[in-house]
């Protein structure tokens, strides 16, 4: 199940990523894997109305690529016993889904962990889907997916 020793766990640092962090904290122990905290953000845009042109702002972008990398050292930290965790900011003008999947081929990962927030409502589920869901389709190893534990004992 674990050949190259390596889980991604992707992260908007809600608490169904901790969760699924938690929950790939087990399989690294069990495994001797390490850990690939990734962050998808897209690149600060900013959007001339006259032009409708868009150019990226580096001060701001930088600042929030700082931010986020400080979240994701943080939420490491927390969850670091015992196993290597490399926190990553990918920041792509794609969906986060595709960058995901994408990060998972280039490092030749076993495994992606990801948390299902379970909260959008009929219509956006139709017309956008879920990020797990489309890691699902796209990824090129196994997807585990997390859900709330209150989610799951209503059922």
């Amino acid at each position: 199940m674990i050949r190259h020793g390596k889980i991604i766990v992707a992260t908007d640092f809600s608490g169904q990523s901790d969760e699924a962090l938690r929950r790939a904290m087990e399989l690294a122990h069990a495994f001797q894997a390490e850990i690939h905290l990734l962050h998808v953000m897209e690149p600060f845009m900013v959007y001339d109305s006259d032009n409708m042109l868009s150019m990226p702002v580096e001060d701001i972008s930088a600042v929030r690529r700082q931010g986020a990398l400080e979240r994701l050292e943080k939420q490491a930290e927390r969850a670091r016993n015992g196993v290597t965790i490399f926190p990553r900011i990918i920041e792509e003008m794609c969906s986060p889904a595709i960058a995901i999947c994408e990060a998972a081929r280039e490092m030749h990962a076993d495994m992606i962990v990801i948390g299902r927030h379970g909260h959008a409502g009929f219509l956006e589920h139709l017309l956008i889907g879920s990020t797990a869901e489309r890691v699902i389709r796209h990824a090129p190893c196994t997807v585990v997916v997390t859900v709330p534990h209150d989610g799951t004992e209503k059922a």
